[in-house]
């Protein structure tokens, strides 16, 4: 099994991503975020952050507190 390190989260607004970032580095997490240059329909103002490490336990920190994402593409 290959073990996944990093990976990127899409969120439709500046305001779930911020709240995403602020949770994984509260848990001792490393999360970088960047606006998406071409949104598609539906997407939303378009951002994602970039999470390093753990991804499995961050993802599951954003699902437990209910924040809102488009997407996950592993890296």
């Amino acid at each position: 099994m290959i073990k996944v390190n990093r990976v990127n989260i899409k969120f439709s607004s500046v305001t779930h991503a911020l709240r995403a970032k602020e949770i994984i580095e509260q848990n001792g997490g490393n999360a970088s975020i960047r606006k998406n240059p071409n949104p598609k329909q539906g997407e939303g103002c378009g951002y994602s952050i970039t999470l390093y490490g753990n991804v499995e336990k961050y993802i599951s920190l954003i699902k437990i507190n209910k924040i809102r994402y488009i997407g996950i593409v592993y890296l």
